[in-house]
């Protein structure tokens, strides 16, 4: 066996290892953000793009009742463009870290409780105004529709969870479709996905509106 014809099967074995690797990981939802090389081959790689911009806003209520916006004193990290870090965690994951940091590096009244807030709005209306008149007939007006994702105290523990906003449209426009939810019930998903429809109704027992925190979002 030539070297040539060796490594092209090492290549080939190598290659079919990892894509096995990839969605026995993402099957088993392990390993899948445990470090930047499992990003290449998890298999929910690069599956689509929301129609939907993000933000996150930090909202701590003091114990006067008085609401306060926590960013770093510091400034803003802006790893690409003009978003700052804060809204590429679209998890959550680092919030926790985030409210922790910022609180202790600043000087302010005690916190009762800390609001993770996401806001949402078509990408459509991040276009240029030349653009949007070439394109639209109708003035630009843009409506952000705000959800609050978690409640956490001073440390940043997490005290309530909600499900992020889009996932909650995907799970409500199941159940607005009789037929679906139908399906839904009776259907089993051939690969674990983070947004399965069976659990729908556990979900719904246990959903809070933004009211329930407090804190009106309109």
């Amino acid at each position: 066996m030539t070297i040539r014809r060796i490594c092209a099967v090492t290549f080939i074995v190598g290659y079919l290892g990892c894509l096995t690797w990839g969605i026995g990981a993402h099957a088993l939802k392990m390993g899948l953000q445990g470090n930047t090389i499992s990003y290449y081959f998890v298999w929910d790689m690069f599956c689509g793009w929301s129609a939907y911009d993000n933000r996150t806003h930090v909202i701590a209520e003091g114990k006067s009742g008085q609401y306060y916006k926590v960013d770093e004193p510091w400034g803003e990290f802006h790893p690409f463009g003009h978003v700052a870090r804060i809204h590429y965690d679209v998890s959550n994951m680092l919030i926790p870290k985030y409210i922790d940091h910022v609180l202790r590096h600043t000087s302010h009244e005690p916190i009762d409780r800390v609001f993770v807030v996401e806001e949402h709005w078509p990408k459509q209306y991040n276009v240029p105004a030349e653009l949007w008149d070439s394109f639209y007939n109708e003035p630009a007006d843009k409506v952000s529709y705000f959800n609050v994702r978690a409640v956490c105290t001073e440390t940043g523990r997490v005290i309530n969870a909600r499900p992020a906003w889009l996932q909650q449209q995907t799970l409500m426009s199941i159940a607005d479709n009789p037929r679906l939810e139908k399906a839904a019930q009776s259907a089993n998903p051939f690969y674990s996905t983070f947004v399965n429809p069976r659990h729908r109704r556990a979900s719904n027992a246990t959903y809070q509106t933004s009211q329930a925190f407090d804190l009106n979002t309109n």
